[in-house]
C-alpha cells in the first residue's frame, strides 16, 4: 500500500511551487511505470540491453526484447499523466526545465521542450555503418536499418554504453545553479549535484535519500498525486 497523500500537503506543494522563481524537476524511473518501462538499473534481461555486441551478434533477438521493454510501451502506454501534467508546468511557467536519468523520450513525447535528458534518449539513434542519425519513430521497424546503406541502427544511450550526455549535464548543473526549488519524482539520481540551499519536494512511493533533505515529502505514485494538484495551482 501506498502512502495516502494528504489535502496539507498537496497545498503545501502547490504553495511552494507557486513562491518559486526557477522550479526545476528531476525524474527516475519511477515516473515511468506506469507506462510498464523498467528501471534501467534494476533491468532483468534475458540479453545485454547495453551492448552493441549483443546487437550486431543477433539483431532479431535484441530488437524483439528492445521493443518489449521499452519501444512497445513509449508508444503504446506513454507517455503518463505526471509526464503530461509537466508539460503543462512548464507551458504555464510555473518550472523552468526537467533532468532526467530515463532515457525514454517520453518528456519530449509529452509536449515537455526544456529537457535534460543526462543519459542521453532514444529519438538519437546511429546507423552503424554510415552514422546517420534518425528520430525514435525510426525504432518502431521489428530491425530498424537504414534505407540507403542497410546498417543497422543503434539508440545513442546503448552506443554511449548508457554514459553521461556531457552536454546534457552540463545544462542541467547550469539550471542546478539558478534553481529556488526542486522537485524529485521517482527518483534516486542526481542527488549530489543540488546545491544544499535549495527548498527540495520529493514525490516517491518509496523511502530514499532525497527523503533527508526535503522540505516536503510525499510517499505516493506522482500520477495520484497530480491527478488532484492542478486545481490549487
Amino acid at each position: 500500500m501506498f502512502q495516502i497523500h494528504t489535502k496539507n500537503s498537496i497545498e503545501q506543494f502547490s504553495t511552494m511551487l507557486k513562491r518559486a522563481n526557477n522550479a526545476y524537476v528531476i525524474t527516475g524511473a519511477g515516473i515511468s511505470t506506469s507506462a510498464d518501462i523498467p528501471d534501467l538499473e534494476h533491468l532483468s534481461s534475458s540479453i545485454d540491453i547495453s551492448s552493441e555486441t549483443a546487437l550486431k551478434n543477433d539483431p532479431q533477438q535484441y530488437y524483439a526484447e528492445f521493443h518489449k521493454l521499452f519501444i512497445d510501451p513509449v508508444f503504446e502506454n506513454g507517455p503518463t499523466d505526471s509526464h503530461r501534467f509537466l508539460a503543462k508546468l512548464e507551458e504555464d511557467d510555473l518550472i523552468k526545465g526537467i533532468v532526467t536519468t530515463n532515457i525514454d523520450f517520453l518528456h519530449e513525447l509529452a509536449g515537455s521542450k526544456n529537457v535534460a535528458d543526462i543519459w542521453s534518449n532514444l529519438n538519437r539513434n546511429h546507423y552503424l555503418k554510415c552514422g546517420r542519425i534518425f528520430p525514435i519513430e525510426t525504432l518502431k521497424s521489428a530491425v530498424p536499418t537504414c534505407p540507403i546503406c542497410g546498417g543497422l541502427l543503434i539508440p545513442d544511450p546503448v552506443y554511449r554504453h548508457i554514459g553521461i550526455d556531457e552536454n546534457a549535464y552540463l545544462r542541467a548543473n547550469q539550471w542546478m545553479k539558478q534553481a529556488d526549488l526542486v522537485i524529485t519524482i521517482g527518483s534516486n539520481g542526481y542527488y549530489d549535484n543540488i546545491p544544499n540551499d535549495i527548498n527540495v519536494i520529493n514525490i516517491n512511493p518509496k523511502r530514499n535519500h532525497f527523503d533527508q533533505r526535503a522540505q516536503l515529502t510525499i510517499h505516493s505514485k506522482s500520477d495520484l498525486v497530480f491527478d488532484q494538484i492542478y486545481d490549487y495551482l
